[in-house]
């Protein structure tokens, strides 16, 4: 059984959302967005486009520290975030090729050029619930918008990888979150049926996937998202730490 915000979730296994949710959101990805907009402006020779329309297009506000949950950056993959950066462009008049090769070669660029580590920061308490989790018999797995191979280096880096049975990025499925795609892979991967599953997460798309497929649901205010903005999910908590075996 788990409990959380006053109510039991009778499950066998926990899809966890990774950022937001495991690790810290806007400490990552907010440096990683910056990174881009730094770079696409250096490259450009005119001033067709300004660093807040780059925000706008990534659903991000550098200034203010905030995360559009609804903005493609929140819940949308890497390939839809690139595409939004590359409409800005074209927009502005430069050619699609132009500014498709602008921007992916950027993107590959941050690969390299990110301290990913110094980035990933686990929100608190992660490690010990995680234990606690696993004394509980849960089966646990992390569904994810990034790239499965960076969600397994990252929670590596924290010696946090081996809590896990599976990890599920975008890079797996033909449709991302909302859609039922990653929860009916991570619970066939674990050998569960999706009624026995909960998920956890710090959007609603995280929600709406999780009743996609009858899953319980869970949000987590440790991420992007407010409490109004997640109260379409069965419970609400702070962060991961306050659910209870």
């Amino acid at each position: 059984m788990l409990h959380a915000d006053g109510r039991v979730f009778d499950c066998d296994a926990i899809l966890l959302d990774k950022d937001g949710t495991l690790l810290d959101f806007k400490v990552m990805w907010l440096e990683w967005s910056r990174y881009i907009i730094d770079e696409i402006m250096a490259a450009l020779k005119w001033e067709a486009v300004s660093r807040k329309t780059l925000e706008d297009a990534m659903g991000v506000d550098l200034a203010g520290w905030h995360v559009d949950p609804e903005g493609p950056l929140a819940g949308g993959t890497m390939t839809g975030l690139r595409d939004a950066l590359v409409h800005v462009l074209e927009q502005a008049g430069m050619s699609g090729k132009a500014a498709h090769g602008l921007v992916t070669d950027v993107a590959r660029r941050s690969e390299t050029a990110m301290d990913w580590g110094f980035l990933t920061r686990p929100v608190p308490g992660l490690e010990e619930q995680l234990a606690n989790l696993r004394r509980g018999k849960f089966k646990l797995a992390v569904v994810t918008a990034d790239v499965t191979e960076r969600s397994r280096l990252s929670l590596a880096s924290l010696q946090l990888i081996d809590y896990f049975d599976a990890v599920i990025g975008a890079d797996l499925v033909k449709e991302t979150k909302p859609a039922p795609d990653m929860a009916l892979l991570a619970c066939s991967r674990l050998g569960v049926k999706p009624e026995r599953a909960v998920v956890v997460g710090d959007t609603p798309r995280d929600v709406f996937m999780a009743k996609s497929v009858g899953s319980g649901s869970i949000g987590v205010l440790s991420g992007v998202c407010t409490r109004e903005q997640l109260s379409v999910a069965d419970a609400v908590v702070q962060s991961v730490s306050e659910l209870r075996v």
